[in-house]
């Protein structure tokens, strides 16, 4: 038996895993005026926001795979060609 999927706009729990993530990819949180950390020639902070952009990519696609309601969407224009 499958669980019924629903909207994700309707669902809070999506939302915060929204604003967690967005919250980490502004680096507001590294400290002001101090020599950067480098790691290969990279600044640490520009590190850390490709890895939370790659999270966030892996979580709306999570979202949409398991939390979005998309069915028989297509069927409906077929039939008008």
């Amino acid at each position: 038996m499958q669980r019924e999927k629903r909207e994700p706009i309707r669902n809070y729990k999506i939302w915060i895993g929204f604003g967690i993530i967005f919250i980490l990819l502004n680096p507001w949180y590294f400290p002001s005026g101090s020599e950067p950390v480098m790691i290969y020639g990279v600044p640490l902070w520009a590190l850390v926001i490709m890895g939370v952009t790659v999270l966030l990519s892996l979580y709306i696609t999570y979202v949409i795979k398991f939390h979005w309601d998309v069915g028989d969407e297509g069927s409906e224009g077929e039939g008008d060609k």
